[in-house]
């Protein structure tokens, strides 16, 4: 073959070569022998570029049209897991297992007695004491907020009113003195006794307004009440009650029914019962109190004799008979001065209560003084303490 021919042939080859990896528009000249090529795209490139480099770049590929057999779906799989995995954490932070300490205490008078003279008396000692609100539960404050709800018995009324029922014992102290209260930690009041109407309806609702003001919830009497604590709601709700008659269990049907649909996850009953002096509860308190429990209350709590009664652990959940006095501001010089703070710690895992029995007894005297009562609760150590626990402990045994 020719050197022309073959020159030819060449050229003719490395055109083709040319065409199929350049898309820019190509001239070719012939003159003579040779064939020139000219590619007008190359003088647009910027100055850095090269001609090498975007000869050896790859064309772009097309887009090849959906197929399901190779569409590679487990690319998806890793970041569902992720997002399972987060709602999991979000769901385990929002539902904790919450715990919820409730101290109770038994009976509180604030104040007095005007016509026997016990409110002078109680009246004189606060302000010995520099007229200090803080005064009268300085010694047990501590305990009740380091808890999460204390509730006490209220037996006695707030108010500035005068005219009162007439009964042998007439309680009450200045509105004020609610702060005493609400200073010492104490969340909640029972006002089921036969003191809260001392001072008719206008010391009664005086006695309300009075509690609301500094943030005090009370509860009894119809009136029932819930406490959101650490998440939690807790119903509470009391009644007076002297006999078990089909009116009182209607009574707490009804409030515990009220309680549930109101959202309660944990309902506690203050029944002011039983009759005084007496250290053992009749047969109407336990059947009332067996008759609460079966309805759906988990907590039982119990004033009016002003002594140590025991508890009584039922169907896996506690009655606690009577509290006692504690600040008990009607009487000077009671004869039994002994009294304790029952405490019960419930559970919840994700929104659902425990099965479990966690108690504490903190023994106390309705006093810091030796021979007289000047309303202030006191811790009980030594051989007061020890005298305490050994009557609770008998009395409980006696309830087994």
């Amino acid at each position: 073959m020719k050197k022309s021919a073959l020159r030819t042939v060449v050229l003719f080859l490395t055109f083709l070569t040319i065409v199929l990896v350049m898309p820019s528009t190509i001239v070719i000249s012939f003159s003579g022998d040779f064939i020139s090529f000219d590619f007008p795209d190359i003088g647009m490139l910027d100055a850095e570029d090269s001609l090498d480099e975007i000869m050896q770049e790859p064309e772009p590929v097309p887009t090849p049209m959906p197929n399901p057999v190779f569409e590679p779906e487990v690319e998806s799989e890793p970041e569902d897991e992720v997002e399972t995995e987060l709602e999991i954490e979000v769901e385990q932070e929002s539902d904790p297992i919450v715990k919820i300490t409730i101290s109770a205490a038994g009976d509180v008078t604030l104040g007095g007695c005007p016509v026997r003279g016990s409110y002078r008396v109680f009246m004189d000692e606060f302000e010995a004491n520099g007229s200090d609100f803080t005064f009268f539960f300085r010694n047990v404050r501590h305990i009740f907020q380091e808890d999460d709800l204390t509730i006490v018995n209220l037996e006695g009324t707030l108010t500035n009113e005068t005219h009162h029922r007439g009964a042998a014992f007439n309680f009450r102290a200045p509105p004020e003195f609610a702060m005493s209260l609400s200073l010492a930690g104490i969340d909640a009041v029972s006002l089921a006794n036969n003191h809260s109407k001392d001072f008719l309806e206008a010391g009664y609702n005086d006695t309300i307004a009075s509690l609301e003001a500094v943030g005090v919830q009370s509860f009894g009497n119809a009136r029932n009440t819930i406490v959101e604590v650490n998440g939690i709601n807790v119903g509470l709700f009391g009644f007076l009650t002297w006999n078990d008659t089909r009116e009182h269990r209607n009574g707490v049907t009804s409030a515990i029914e009220d309680l549930k649909a109101r959202g309660a996850d944990l309902i506690i009953a203050y029944f002011h019962w039983g009759r005084e002096t007496y250290y053992r509860p009749i047969a109407c308190q336990q059947n009332l109190g067996h008759f609460t429990i079966d309805a759906g209350a988990h907590l039982v709590l119990g004033a009016h004799p002003h002594v140590i009664q025991g508890i009584e652990e039922y169907n896996g959940r506690n009655i606690v008979y009577s509290l006692a006095n504690f600040s008990f501001g009607g009487n000077r010089r009671p004869f039994d001065m002994d009294s304790f703070i029952f405490q019960q710690t419930f559970i919840f895992d994700n929104g659902v209560l425990q099965d479990t029995n966690e108690t504490n007894i903190i023994p106390v005297r309705t006093t810091s003084a030796r021979t007289f009562n000047n309303y202030q609760p006191t811790p009980a150590f030594g051989s007061d303490a020890e005298r305490i626990m050994a009557l609770i402990e008998r009395l409980n045994e006696e309830l087994r």
